[in-house]
């Protein structure tokens, strides 16, 4: 292996490393023999950064470097210049532009690197708070294949710091002002001139899409178990996925010996984004001076867009305009609790359901997902004592997560009161989306009131990449 490669290979090493020091130790929880590490790894980073530079661009000198080995401090130190005193005025407008230049320059490499410390850091809050779930650190560890899903707030703002360089943050409630006709920001203004669209409403500008994707997957069941979102490119009307079916089967063979044949294992599942819409109204005085109606607008409009994906990704049915979710699709594990029997849920039909993951070949789940009713009847098993049943080990650290979107009244036999629980890979699933979020107002309908009516519409569809990864547990009762 040449130097250039080995230098490339230990930079890729050290991030990877960082990375991990961020999931297992964020926030306040970092520890100074942590601290050490990361100093150390950063400081060697410069030394790469500085002799992959040497390498690449010989003509360049490398930067200097201190008797200890450290890097010379960056920026400009000090500016030496000679000149007559008839050419003072040029050599000072000379000295200007070349500042003004590394000022753009310099301007543009912080902003980058600041965007993505943002990320960092919102990732690093999220885990702190919420507990690192072993979907988040999967992706953290492994690599990504396919395309790359969003998560949390500081990914959403990431992705669409891109699309948007103004430094004017615009609020849900400022747009809703002013798709409203009242008074706001500039900003806004600037963002409906260009955001109407075909339908008549306005798209949500990029600085707000954050706000209101935020919100979404804070409350998304399916988000919070390791789903994500997917940006669709403007102009497709479908997208095409690879679907892995199954694992494929490999054979040993002798020198000179046939190759086994194995069955196909790919297919490819065709996404396209469906209508999903709600309206709501708000009284114009409360838009115009209501106290915490930023955040009210923000909960309202996310909760709304997560329950209709949430049950869409778990129970769609697959007829227009209904995307098909987990139940429903090929490939997916379907277990049988205990029909019309008299044994309540516990933790036997998780290890089951692990046990058929394992069979197909399929990753542990990151997460498993139930209705309300199940989660607090294996909270209140108990032992033989009357004392809270301890979880079997290997469903310690399995997030639980409840959702009113499976329902509880499902007619299974005799019984009408049966339910599901769904465990999987839920990194294994994404919502592909059109990344134009579009509200339009309602004049007339609640006129005579004094309210008013704004329609949320947005494009979305559910894409399962490894039905395998999922199983779904059905007539569970209580």
């Amino acid at each position: 292996m040449d130097r250039l490669a080995e230098l490339q290979a230990e930079n890729t090493a050290i991030l990877a490393r960082a990375k991990v020091m961020l999931a297992e130790c964020p926030g306040t929880s970092w520890g100074t023999t942590h601290q050490a590490e990361w100093n150390a790894n950063m400081h060697r980073m410069t030394q790469i950064d500085s002799e992959i530079a040497s390498l690449t661009n010989p003509e360049k000198p490398a930067a200097p470097v201190l008797k200890n080995g450290g890097p010379v401090p960056r920026g400009i130190v000090s500016v030496q210049a000679e000149a007559d005193p008839s050419d003072i005025v040029d050599l000072v407008q000379g000295v200007n532009a070349a500042f003004g230049d590394y000022k753009t320059k310099q301007d543009t490499r912080v902003a980058a690197l600041e965007q993505a410390l943002d990320g960092l850091t919102d990732q690093a809050a999220a885990a702190q708070m919420n507990g690192a779930s072993p979907a988040a650190l999967r992706e953290m560890v492994a690599p990504v294949i396919g395309p790359k899903a969003m998560h949390n707030y500081g990914e959403f703002k990431a992705h669409f710091a891109a699309k948007d360089d103004s430094a004017d943050q615009v609020s849900v409630t400022e747009f809703l002002r002013g798709v409203a006709g009242m008074k706001t920001t500039e900003a806004v203004h600037a963002a409906l001139s260009v955001g109407t669209n075909t339908a008549g409403g306005y798209s949500v500008p990029a600085k707000t899409m954050p706000l209101i994707l935020g919100a979404l997957s804070s409350v998304s069941s399916l988000m919070l178990a390791g789903a994500g979102i997917v940006p669709m490119d403007e102009g497709a009307k479908t997208v095409t996925t690879a679907v892995v079916d199954k694992v494929p089967t490999a054979s040993w063979r002798l020198e000179r010996g046939a190759v086994t044949e194995s069955d196909p294992v790919f297919r490819g599942v065709v996404a396209a984004p469906q209508s999903l819409a709600f309206y709501f109204k708000v009284s114009r005085e409360l838009l115009a001076d209501g106290q915490g109606i930023e955040a009210a607008l923000q909960i309202a409009i996310g909760q709304a867009f997560a329950q209709a994906l949430d049950y869409a990704g778990l129970r769609g049915s697959g007829t227009a305009p209904e995307p098909r979710g987990i139940k429903w699709t090929p490939g997916v594990t379907q277990l049988t609790y205990t029909p019309n029997g008299e044994t309540p849920p516990n933790y036997s039909c998780f290890l089951n359901a692990i046990g058929a993951m394992l069979d197909a070949n399929a990753p542990l789940p990151t997460a498993s997902i139930m209705a309300p009713r199940t989660l607090i009847q294996l909270s209140g098993l108990t032992d033989t004592t009357n004392q809270p049943l301890r979880k079997p080990e290997m469903l310690a650290t399995l997030p639980m997560i409840a959702t009113p979107q499976i329902p509880t009244n499902l007619v299974v036999g005799a019984r009408t009161n049966n339910t599901e629980i769904y465990l999987g890979d839920f990194t294994k699933m994404y919502f592909l989306m059109r990344e134009s979020l579009s509200i339009q107002l309602l004049r007339e309908a609640f006129a005579t009131t004094g309210e008013i009516g704004f329609l949320c519409h947005v494009r979305a569809d559910v894409v399962i990449t490894h039905p395998a990864a999922f199983v779904v547990v059905n007539d569970v009762h209580p």
